[in-house]
C-alpha cells in the first residue's frame, strides 16, 4: 500500500537561491515518488513566476505564498489547510537545513527529520554586525530544534558523521540518528578521455559564494601559488551575496581577470567541463554537511584540496584522493595545492583514485537507504 509522505524545505529545485540540500531532497524523494510506493509532497517557499502547485521528479510540490524569510512561521498554518481539504499523510519529513520547523510538535503523525548539518558560530560570520537579529534568530533556531529532536527522540537521518557527531554531543542518543551519504549522479559527473586538462595550471572552486564559506582564503593564497607555479590561474564559479566582497579583494590584491576569473552560475554542462579541465578543485569551507562539490569533481577524475572541517574530511582520502588543510590556513592550503600542479604523475595517480571513491556514492543506494529508514520509522523499528 502506497504511503503518503509531506517534505519540508526551505525551497524546491527550481528556487533561484537552491543548493545542495535541494538537489539531495530531489534526487532522493524524486526517486521515492517515481521508483517505491510513496506519494510525496513537498511543501516549500514561493519565489517569482512560480505557480502555487507544481510536479517536478514525479513529486507534488506545494508552493507557500509569501517572503522566503518567515516561511518557517507559515508552515504550521499549510499543513493544517491541507488537512481541512482532505489530506492525510503518514509521514512528515522535517528537512533541517536552516531553520527548523518543529513540525514534531504538531503534525499528526510521525516526524523524520533529515538534518545536512548545523551553522552553530559559522552564522555569525556570515552576517554584518547590523543584521545581528538574523544570526542570533538562527542560532536561537537550533538551539530550540536540538531540544525538541532530544526531548521527543526523535529519528534522524544525517548526511554525515561529523553532522551525527553534532547531534550526540548536543545529547541525542546514536540510536536515533542513521547516517546516509549523500550520492553524486554518476551518469553526469564520471571522466571524459576526449577532454583534456587546460594548457596552464588551473584551479577551480565551484559553489555558492557565500561570506561563510571563505572563498577569500583561496583567493588570498593564490598570490604564493602564482609565485611558486608559473601562468597558474583560478577559476571561482558560482554566485552569491558574497561576490562583490570578493571582486573587490582580487582588485586589492592587484589579480588580474586574466589570473582570476569570476564566472557567475553556470550550467551543469559547464560545470562539468570546468571540473574535467581543471588540475585541482579546492573547498575552503569552515563546515559541510557533506562535501557534494568535492565529491563531483573526484567523480571526474580532479584531485582536491578541502578543507580538515566537518562534512568535507569525509569526502576525501587524505593523500590518495587529495589533501586536507587546515581551515583557514592560507600557506598550508597554498603548499597542497602547489603539491598537486607541480606534478603530473600525482594527479593522475589521485584521479585515478578519485574516480574509484566517488563510484561508491550513488543517489540510488541513497533512496533505497532511505527507504529502509522510512519503512523502519513507520513500523516503529527506528
Amino acid at each position: 500500500m502506497r504511503k503518503n509522505i509531506l517534505v519540508i524545505n526551505w525551497q524546491d529545485i527550481t528556487n533561484p537561491f537552491f543548493g545542495g540540500a535541494e538537489v539531495h531532497l530531489h534526487e532522493i524523494y524524486g526517486r521515492l515518488a517515481r521508483d517505491f510506493e510513496y506519494d510525496v509532497t513537498l511543501l516549500c517557499t514561493a519565489h517569482s513566476g512560480a505557480p502555487r502547485e507544481d510536479e517536478i521528479d514525479g513529486m507534488r510540490i506545494v508552493r507557500s505564498e509569501g517572503n522566503r524569510n518567515t516561511f518557517d512561521m507559515r508552515v504550521k498554518g499549510e499543513y493544517r489547510r491541507m488537512l481541512a481539504e482532505g489530506k492525510r499523510f503518514d509521514l512528515v519529513v522535517e528537512d533541517m537545513n536552516k531553520m527548523p520547523f518543529m513540525a514534531a510538535n504538531w503534525a499528526d503523525c510521525p516526524v523524520l527529520v533529515q538534518v545536512h548539518h548545523f551553522f552553530g558560530n559559522t552564522i555569525w560570520k556570515e552576517f554584518p554586525w547590523y543584521l545581528f537579529p538574523f544570526p542570533l534568530y538562527v542560532s536561537l533556531g537550533e538551539a530550540r530544534a536540538l531540544k525538541l529532536y532530544r526531548d521527543k527522540k526523535l529519528p534522524i537521518i544525517s548526511v554525515s558523521e561529523s553532522t551525527a557527531e553534532d547531534l550526540t554531543r548536543a545529547g541525542i542518543s546514536r540510536e536515533k540518528i542513521r547516517v546516509i551519504y549523500n550520492g553524486i549522479r554518476r551518469n553526469v559527473f564520471f571522466p571524459d578521455a576526449s577532454v583534456s586538462e587546460d594548457e596552464c595550471p588551473t584551479i577551480v572552486y565551484l559553489g555558492r559564494i557565500k561570506a561563510y564559506k571563505r572563498v577569500d582564503v583561496l583567493l588570498r593564497a593564490f598570490p604564493e601559488i602564482r609565485k611558486r607555479i608559473s601562468g597558474a590561474r583560478l577559476i571561482i564559479i558560482g554566485s552569491g551575496d558574497g561576490l562583490p566582497a570578493l571582486k573587490e579583494l582580487a582588485r586589492k590584491l592587484a589579480l588580474s581577470d586574466e589570473e582570476v576569473c569570476f564566472t557567475g552560475f553556470v550550467s551543469i554542462n559547464e560545470k562539468v567541463d570546468y571540473l574535467r579541465r581543471a588540475w585541482v578543485a579546492v573547498n575552503t569551507s569552515p563546515k559541510e554537511g557533506w562535501g557534494i562539490v568535492g565529491m563531483e569533481a573526484q567523480a571526474c577524475g580532479t584531485p582536491v584540496v578541502v578543507s580538515d572541517a566537518p562534512g568535507l574530511r569525509e569526502s576525501v582520502i587524505e593523500g590518495e584522493t587529495g589533501f586536507l588543510f587546515d581551515f583557514g590556513d592560507e600557506a598550508m592550503l597554498a603548499e597542497k595545492v602547489c603539491t598537486l600542479l607541480s606534478s603530473k604523475e600525482l594527479r593522475t595517480q589521485m584521479a585515478e583514485a578519485a574516480v574509484k571513491w566517488a563510484e561508491r556514492f550513488t543517489w540510488e543506494r541513497a533512496a533505497e537507504e532511505t527507504d529502509r529508514t522510512i519503512r523502519d520509522v513507520l513500523s516503529g523499528d527506528f
